[in-house]
């Protein structure tokens, strides 16, 4: 036996030794699809976030104090950001996707 025989069966001696999933390229797919579709709409949500946050900004006087300005409340459009961001989040850090991403088996 040579030595690259060797560190070959080596190798798949230690590769994980699970079934191969018949539902790996449906659930890889359907995530795909759910990255593309929720980050198109965190944009989007972006973006209406962004113009009411100008609007507030733009009726503002130019001498308003700091304090003033943090004690603003957020415009209705920044919830649906934040929404959007705190489950675009739980898949980034925590690899924890909407349940309906899960397939049988896994």
């Amino acid at each position: 036996m040579t030595k690259a025989e060797t560190l070959r069966r080596l190798a798949a001696l230690a590769a994980p030794t699970l079934p191969e999933d018949p539902h790996q390229e449906a659930r890889t797919a359907a995530r795909a699809l759910w990255v593309r579709r929720t980050m198109a709409a965190l944009k989007a949500a972006q973006q209406r976030a962004t113009d009411a946050w100008d609007k507030i900004m733009a009726d503002l006087p130019d001498d308003i104090d700091d304090d003033e300005l943090e004690a603003l409340p957020d415009p209705p459009e920044q919830a649906e950001v934040d929404a959007l961001w705190e489950v675009v989040n739980a898949v980034v850090e925590k690899d924890r996707w909407p349940a309906h991403l899960y397939f049988s088996g896994v």
